[in-house]
């Protein structure tokens, strides 16, 4: 596939699928939901609806704009030619700086450092999840 904005687009849907499944099913203890605030039902509703559409859009522009990147430093990769192993590669470079500014802040953030250990393995996976659909699809 020649065109990374189609490419990018599909992978925003595989980010928002994987983040949502990762916050909802996977990131569901007590420490982290412990920050999230305490809303009523009624509160809650009227958040997840707003909350859901802007994670939505802002997934769609990090797979445009992760694609586009992907492509620009395509050949400056160690694994040549593409393909899943690539897209892996370049997303975990990318998340190299999120680690470190992540664990860089737990030192002093003690009470939120469940909540941004978190934070750093989800957009491991995120990252990991848009780097093999762009990897796979602009071999």
């Amino acid at each position: 596939m020649n065109s990374w904005i189609v490419a990018g687009l599909i992978a925003g849907v595989v980010v928002y699928l994987v983040d949502w499944v990762v916050w909802s099913k996977v990131f569901n203890t007590a420490g982290v939901a412990a920050m999230g605030g305490h809303m009523s039902p009624e509160e809650m509703k009227s958040f997840m609806g707003p909350a859901l559409v802007k994670s939505a859009v802002l997934s769609l522009v990090y797979g445009v704009l992760f694609a586009w990147l992907y492509g620009q430093f395509r050949g400056a990769l160690w694994v040549q030619g593409g393909g899943v192993f690539a897209g892996m590669e370049f997303a975990t470079v990318l998340w190299l700086p999120i680690c470190l500014a992540m664990i860089g802040s737990s030192v002093w953030y003690v009470k939120v450092k469940s909540l941004q250990m978190a934070t750093c393995w989800a957009w491991l996976i995120r990252m990991n999840a848009a780097g093999i659909v762009v990897g796979v699809l602009m071999k």
